[in-house]
């Protein structure tokens, strides 16, 4: 019982490593009657986001539509100081302004089980 309870919490350390934020997840300035649009449904199950990457283009207000299946799970994007939980059978609106370039990797913050570690993903800003 020690032992399972020592390697959860190692993960549990894991889990929040990483978590550094570079953009505001909307700046001040954006007009969101203006800028560019995109809706992204992402379904979170069992050890995997589906999509696991996603493409967007600068400039754009992304709204991420998160239904979480088969469990409880999280949703961070450590970039955009995002980090939701989301509750078995529940759907989560995440919404962040996608503006500069690059690949912002996204993951699982809540522990689900034995494939936690491996669920991410990645959204790529064009």
């Amino acid at each position: 019982m020690l032992m399972r309870s020592l390697v959860f919490s190692f993960l549990l350390f894991l889990a929040g490593c990483g978590s550094s934020q570079q953009f505001a997840t909307i700046p001040p300035g954006v007009d969101r009657e203006k800028v560019a649009k995109q809706t992204i449904d992402i379904i979170a199950e069992r050890y995997k986001f589906v999509p696991e990457n996603v493409s967007v283009k600068e400039g754009t207000l992304v709204l991420l539509k998160i239904k979480s299946i088969k469990g409880t799970h999280g949703f961070q994007l450590s970039a955009f100081g995002i980090d939701e939980r989301i509750d078995e059978n529940e759907t989560k609106l995440v919404e962040f302004y996608a503006a500069q370039k690059g690949e912002y990797t996204f993951r699982c913050s809540h522990f689900c089980g034995f494939g936690h570690l491996g669920m991410n993903g990645k959204i790529v800003v064009e």
